[in-house]
C-alpha cells in the first residue's frame, strides 16, 4: 500500500509591498465554475481557486477527505469584524461572522466538488501544510478513505503595512508571498492504476534539531533536497556533501509557503526530499519519489 500523487497545483503571487490592489483570482475559479459565487472573501477565493484547479474537473469519490491548512485563517474578514465591533459597538452580520471561521472555506469547496467526507482544517503559524498532509496520509494508510485533497492557503490582507505588522516582519519589507498550494492523493493497494500518478510520497517525518536531521539524512543517501527556507551556516555545513537547493525568490515567505515548495517538488520530475523548518529549530522531511512508467505489454 502506498500514497500516490494524482495531481498537484500551486498558485504563488509575489506581491510588492507598495501595491494598492491584490491580483484578481476570479478567472481561476470561473475556469471550473462559471457561475458567480456570492459573498466570499479572498481567503475563501484562494481555497476554491486552488482546490478546483488541482482537481481540474475530475469526478472524485463522494467520501474524499479534504484537509486544509492555514497559518492565520481569514485575516481580512476577521479584522473587519473586529473593527466593526470596536467602532460601531455592534455585532457583525451573521454571514460576516461565519466567514471569520477558518473552515468556512472548506464548506464552499466541498459543496462545489459535491463531497460529503471529512473536512479538516489545521492551523499553525509554521508548517501547517505538512501537518494537514500528515493527517491525510494517516487516514489513507488506515483505509478510512481512498482519496484525499490536501490544500494550504494564506492571504495577504490590505493594507500591506498592517499585514507586515501582523507577521512581525520589518516595515521595509519589499515584497511578500501569497498563495494556494494543493496535492490530490490516492491510496494505491497495488502497482496497477487506471491513471498514471505523478509520484509517490511518504508521511512527513519530524526531526528535532540538526542532530536528528543528520542521522535521518544518513539513512537516505543520494537523494537531493529542496529546502523551503534559507539555511544558516551550520545547516550549509551539514548539507555540504548533498545536492540541495532553496525554493523561492526574494519575497518574504510566510504561512503555508512550505506547501508551495512541496507542490513544486511533486511536479519536478525527479525523486527528492522536501525539507522545511520551524523557527525553533525543528525540521520536517517528506520524501517524494517519481514513479517509473510501466513498460508497454507486447
Amino acid at each position: 500500500m502506498r500514497i500516490v500523487i494524482s495531481s498537484h497545483y500551486s498558485l504563488l503571487h509575489s506581491i510588492d509591498a507598495t501595491e494598492q490592489q491584490l491580483p484578481d483570482i476570479q478567472a481561476l475559479i470561473k475556469r471550473w465554475h462559471p457561475e458567480r459565487i456570492r459573498r466570499i472573501d479572498r481567503y475563501i477565493q484562494l481555497c476554491v481557486a486552488g482546490g478546483l484547479n488541482c482537481v481540474a474537473g475530475r469526478q472524485l469519490p463522494a467520501d474524499t477527505g479534504v484537509y486544509l491548512s492555514s497559518s492565520a485563517g481569514a485575516v481580512s474578514t476577521s479584522s473587519a469584524a473586529m473593527r466593526h465591533i470596536q467602532r460601531q459597538g455592534e455585532l457583525p452580520k451573521p454571514l460576516h461572522f461565519v466567514n471569520t471561521l477558518g473552515n468556512s472555506a472548506g464548506y464552499y469547496l466541498t459543496r462545489l466538488l459535491q463531497l460529503n467526507g471529512n473536512a479538516l482544517l489545521v492551523s499553525d503559524e509554521e508548517l501547517s501544510f505538512e501537518a494537514a498532509l500528515l493527517h491525510a496520509g494517516m487516514d489513507l494508510l488506515a483505509g478510512r478513505i481512498s482519496t484525499a485533497l490536501v490544500g494550504g492557503f494564506d492571504e495577504v490582507a490590505m493594507p500591506i503595512a498592517q499585514h507586515l505588522e501582523r507577521l512581525q516582519a520589518p516595515a521595509d519589507t519589499a515584497s511578500l508571498y501569497e498563495g494556494s498550494h494543493w496535492l490530490l492523493l490516492e491510496r494505491q493497494d497495488d502497482n496497477h492504476s487506471p491513471n498514471q500518478p505523478h509520484g509517490e510520497l511518504e508521511l512527513p517525518c519530524y526531526l528535532r534539531g540538526t542532530g536528528q536531521l543528520s542521522q535521518w539524512l544518513a539513512q537516505h543517501p543520494g537523494l537531493p533536497l529542496q529546502l523551503s527556507f534559507r539555511p544558516d551556516a551550520d545547516e550549509c555545513e551539514l548539507l555540504a556533501d548533498r545536492e540541495w537547493q532553496a525554493f523561492g525568490g526574494r519575497a518574504l515567505p510566510h504561512g503555508v509557503f512550505s506547501g508551495a515548495a512541496l507542490s513544486a517538488l511533486a511536479g519536478g520530475g525527479r525523486s527528492a526530499i522536501h525539507l522545511s523548518k520551524k523557527s525553533g529549530g525543528s525540521y520536517c522531511a517528506v520524501m517524494v519519489s517519481v514513479l517509473q512508467s510501466p513498460e508497454p505489454s507486447l
